[in-house]
């Protein structure tokens, strides 16, 4: 049976932590969002409508990471609640947000992002910025 290089497992120690942080930083997200009746993907979502508006649901499912019927249930539930509107233009339906959903947005946009920010509290300036650049290089892979 092969066996990991000392490196190999360093990398897959790093993925776990990754994972480990992302699991944990959703569970608070999910919490706290359930006031406004979001949870961290609806929040995503808005705001991605919100930066890409007008935006096809297929340029925004390739900007979120749930799957098409995901982005096809919380469209159909953002319409339901006013958040959003949808418009045929030829063949492509746009979506963007009402007045409602940007009110939506607003009411927690704030409070969320400083909540994730403060999850990096506990690195320097210089680690933050380290970790924003590695960032960076780890999606482009």
């Amino acid at each position: 049976m092969e066996k990991l290089s000392l490196t190999e497992k360093v990398k897959l120690s790093c993925w776990m932590s990754i994972l480990q942080f992302v699991q944990k930083s959703n569970l608070q997200s999910n919490e706290f969002l359930k006031q406004y009746d979001l949870n961290a993907s609806k929040f995503d979502m808005l705001h991605q409508i919100q930066e890409n508006q007008p935006i096809t649901q297929k340029e925004l499912g390739e900007k979120l990471l749930i799957s098409k019927g995901g982005v096809s249930q919380m469209i159909k539930q953002f319409e339901t609640d006013g958040w959003i509107t949808r418009q045929q233009e030829w063949k492509e339906k746009y979506i963007s947000l009402t007045g409602k959903g940007q009110q939506q947005l607003d009411n927690c946009f704030i409070v969320q992002s400083k909540l994730q920010a403060s999850a990096f509290d506990n690195l320097t300036k210089q680690e933050v910025l380290q970790l924003a650049k590695i960032s960076k290089k780890l999606m482009k892979s």
